[in-house]
């Protein structure tokens, strides 16, 4: 019998697992998409790729630049993939201390990573202070894409192998029978399943809650501007991260892109988002950025003067741990989840949607999982005022000094 599967939610991650699923041939495959595709937190995505040499993101990042060549050479739509690498940048020793076991692991690995002087550092990025830093670590397999470019390359390839991808299609429910998942309701309609993949992203917990998993992931506001500043910015400029400010940032069409994991970061409940809320954005707020902006000012001074031509304010889902939401859901057979990528879905989404068609195919997983299962916080995720407290601390979790194992952008 040939397995009728469903992928609710168009970004990113959706159409990454609808077109594994497809791919593998593993069933008949319906995405479906509320809004258009890629117009929930894909489109606002920075579109970094921060490879870092630990398990959690070596073979995933790998695995993402070999699947991004293979969607061009097959004629998909260009990614507008781009590999510049990354400087991490440290304002004191102690901060160039933490970045040792990357540099350590990245020549194990026979990864050309180099320490770089602030003077070596300052000669790779044109707008950045030397004597603002202590000195930095690079790596040349960090890149970027065009996030939505990306989205509609994995559509393109889900549908060449078969999937269907259906837009303007909102699903309401979930439908269940004896402990199993039947198939979904959208747009008043109810449809058979034999699987069903909630990939929703803000909206995945709401889906997933009336069947007893209300999934622990919350939204937060995330923040970052672009600065035009008089000197315009080479494609090839490195992108860059300084955990000790909370910052990272890159080039974007000449300007520098300045984003920010902050502390008590604003939690966000989703159910209170207007609707539709495609391609839309959340008001700026400058009193939370100003601080953050200050801080990049010592190590990038032309953004004393420089104009803000953007501020974007995009929610996204996190985790209290921030690991994302990816496996079997608890409680219902043939229902996953896969969510709350935690500001790095981008990076992520590849190895995401072969980690789900490994499941659904019962092959042996590619990648590392066990970190990702969806029942790890027990009960704990039906509290919301835990849950949006614990998140609020999620987004600045990925660069404190002592968490050298962080992924973020």
């Amino acid at each position: 019998m040939t397995l009728r599967i469903a992928v609710i939610g168009g970004g990113v991650i959706g159409c990454s697992v609808a077109y594994h699923l497809a791919d593998r041939g593993l069933g008949r495959v319906t995405l479906f998409e509320r809004e258009n595709l890629g117009s929930g937190t894909t489109w606002h995505s920075a579109g970094n790729i921060t490879w870092k040499p630990h398990s959690d993101d070596d073979a995933p990042v790998l695995y993402a630049y070999d699947l991004i060549e293979r969607l061009e050479q097959n004629g998909m739509q260009s990614t507008g993939r781009h590999r510049m690498g990354r400087l991490f940048l440290a304002l004191s020793e102690e901060g160039l201390g933490g970045f040792e076991a990357f540099h350590q692991a990245a020549s194990e690995r026979g990864v050309d990573s180099r320490w770089l002087t602030p003077r070596d550092a300052a000669a790779r990025h044109p707008l950045l202070a030397e004597g603002a830093i202590a000195g930095a670590w690079f790596n040349p397999l960090s890149g970027r894409v065009n996030p939505s470019d990306f989205t509609l390359s994995l559509a393109r390839a889900a549908k060449a192998h078969g999937a269907e991808i259906v837009e303007k299609a909102r699903v309401e429910r979930l439908l269940e029978t004896g402990g199993a998942i039947a198939g979904l309701t959208c747009n008043g309609e109810s449809h058979a399943f034999d699987r069903v993949i909630v990939a929703a992203g803000l909206w995945s917990r709401g889906l997933t809650a009336p069947l007893g998993y209300p999934a622990a992931q919350w939204g937060c506001e995330h923040f970052y501007v672009i600065a035009r500043p008089d000197r315009k910015l080479d494609r090839d400029t490195p992108s860059f991260v300084c955990p000790e400010a909370l910052l990272y940032g890159r080039e974007e069409v000449g300007g520098l892109l300045l984003g920010l994991f902050d502390e008590a970061a604003k939690p966000l409940d989703p159910a209170t988002l207007p609707e539709p809320f495609a391609f839309s954005l959340l008001p700026e707020d400058w009193d939370k950025v100003a601080p953050y902006v200050e801080a990049a000012t010592r190590l990038f001074p032309t953004l004393s003067t420089a104009p803000i031509s953007r501020f974007i304010n995009g929610p996204e889902s996190f985790t209290p741990d921030a690991d994302p939401l990816i496996g079997v859901v608890p409680g219902t057979r043939g229902l996953y989840i896969c969510s709350a990528k935690n500001s790095h879905g981008v990076t992520l989404a590849a190895a995401a949607g072969h980690v789900i068609a490994d499941l659904i195919g019962e092959d042996e997983p590619r990648f590392a999982i066990d970190r990702y299962r969806p029942d790890r916080f027990g009960g704990q995720g039906a509290d919301e005022a835990w849950l949006a407290e614990a998140v609020s601390h999620t987004p600045s979790l990925f660069y404190r000094a002592a968490n050298t194992e962080n992924r973020a952008d």
